[in-house]
């Protein structure tokens, strides 16, 4: 099974979105020390996957005729 690219890249910007908010927020200072981190993994993982392009759907016909 393959992972589609799309999907990670969706992944990739709720991780980003997770980074903001832990680090805005004031009650988990783990979280608060590792934001920055947490959204640049979220942003290499979005641009590494947008550049990879999503598979070709496969064609029935063309398997059973060929």
């Amino acid at each position: 099974m393959r992972l589609n690219p799309r999907l990670i890249e969706t992944i990739s910007t709720w991780v980003m979105v997770f980074g903001i908010v832990a680090l805005c927020q004031p009650w988990i200072f783990f979280l608060h020390l590792y934001g920055v981190v947490i959204i640049i993994v979220g942003l290499v993982g979005f641009i590494v996957f947008s550049h990879i392009p999503s598979p070709e759907p496969r064609d029935e016909k063309r398997l059973v005729d060929g």
